[in-house]
């Protein structure tokens, strides 16, 4: 490579370089950019040729995140390039790729390579991740919810990293607890003794393990739901009480067993992630229940699951969309069919969820590290946060003590999927845990 920063020029030019242009897209000022560039500049990726080509894609970035100071991380140089590691945070306050402002927080992770001749720059190749741009500002963000955060207490915790998925309260008072990569569900006694209840060697893949339960009707066992790319694994397993189990129900591969519940007819309704709800008889017979787009994750740029927790109450399935921050309601015909799905809440990033007598749903928030109460009423309430503990809660049961107390169990992953930075979570909250919420 022709090395075009001469060994005479200045040593500081590429931090001083870096550092000019980095200045000038902090402060805005797209005349203080095109002044940096030579006058034949190009940048990879546009279609015309000058200086002000230099300012368009800061300008774009800019106009989407009006309040963005980044910061230079790393500089390389090579030659004549200069390659700048860069990161930032602000609002979501302007158009970007269509995207009206939202007002989500958003991160801005970059690296520009700039080729150098003299003290301009000639060449910008930007590898900065747009799609992770646009993700973050159509992500659902906790509201500005009230606040009443109830009494939290540890029962068990688990080495990290493990990513716990299904929580289950029994008939004895006992809890039930899958580790979704595992494959493995814990039976756990309300002092906090544990032990493996049951195991399935799913084999290799990312979605593959033991997912979410529900317990069966006449008391024997649970239905799991079971994720492996061996056909004759995925679906539907019965655990019966003594920790044996086998295959109840198989489901086509190209989907995502997640949550489970039964409805009053018999039938297990199955979320899947992919966008559709599978409904599973009394004899084991499985079929499409519904498909929408209700229950489908955002097209191209989702990153969450679509359909994830489900629940049957008041002749109605509802279910958690975690992408699109939606809760579904589908009501449940006199046959046992779906009715037309209606919105039952919007703006929360829901993963699974427990159902209260009075119709009060307790959600976890897995990413946003929360639980919230959606009382009967529409209102949100925040019962437990990073604060008390919960980091990266996955799943809630309801349950109540042998004085009448009632508590909410609720799993945590301890920073598995991701671990908050502001404020920074203790060490101890960092492993993952049942925990048990008292709502009395």
């Amino acid at each position: 490579m022709t090395t075009l920063i001469p060994s005479s020029a200045d040593p500081a030019l590429p931090d001083k370089l870096t550092a000019a242009l980095i200045a000038a897209v902090n402060d805005g000022d797209a005349s203080r950019l095109v002044a940096l560039a030579a006058a034949d500049f190009r940048c990879a990726g546009l279609p015309f040729v000058g200086p002000p080509a230099l300012a368009a894609p800061y300008q774009e970035m800019r106009a989407a995140l009006p309040e963005l100071r980044i910061t230079i991380e790393q500089v390389f140089v090579a030659g004549n390039e200069i390659a700048v590691r860069y990161g930032g945070r602000a609002g979501h306050g302007g158009f970007y790729l269509g995207q009206p402002p939202g007002g989500n927080a958003v991160t801005v992770q970059g690296l520009d390579v700039f080729e150098v001749e003299g003290d301009r720059i000639r060449g910008l190749r930007a590898y900065g991740d747009r799609l992770a741009l646009l993700q973050q500002m159509t992500d659902p963000q906790p509201g500005a919810w009230a606040v009443r955060a109830v009494e939290v207490e540890v029962v068990s915790r688990f080495e990290p990293p493990a990513f716990l998925e299904g929580v289950m309260v029994g008939a004895g008072g006992e809890i039930y607890v899958t580790k979704l990569h595992e494959g493995t569900v814990y039976r756990i006694q309300p002092d906090g003794t544990r032990e493996v209840f049951f195991h399935v060697d799913t084999g290799p893949g990312p979605w593959s393990g033991a997912w979410c339960m529900v317990a069966a009707d006449d008391g024997a066992g649970f239905f799991l739901n079971v994720n492996s790319a061996a056909a004759q694994l995925h679906g539907v397993w019965h655990v019966l009480p003594d920790g044996s189990g086998s295959p109840f129900a198989t489901l086509p591969l190209n989907t995502i067993p997640n949550g489970i519940a039964r409805t009053p007819a018999g039938d297990l309704l199955v979320a899947d992630s992919l966008g559709a709800v599978w409904r599973v008889a009394p004899d084991g017979r499985a079929g499409e229940w519904l498909r929408h787009e209700s229950l489908a994750g955002r097209t191209h740029i989702g990153r969450f699951p679509g359909a994830n927790g489900i629940q049957v109450w008041n002749g109605a399935a509802y279910v958690t969309n975690s992408d699109r921050g939606i809760i579904v309601r589908i009501p449940i015909g006199p046959r046992g069919e779906a009715g037309k799905p209606e919105i039952a809440a919007r703006g929360i990033g829901g993963d699974d969820f427990a159902i209260d007598a009075d119709g009060s749903l307790y959600v976890t928030t897995h990413p946003f590290n929360t639980v919230v109460k959606l009382g009967s009423d529409g209102s949100f309430t925040v019962i437990a946060g990073a604060a008390q503990g919960v980091v990266g809660p996955t799943a809630a049961a309801l349950a109540v003590d042998s004085s009448g107390r009632r508590m909410l169990y609720v799993i945590t992953d301890g920073g598995f999927f991701t671990l908050p930075e502001d404020p920074p979570i203790a060490v101890p909250a960092q492993s993952p845990a049942l925990l048990r919420l008292k709502l009395d």
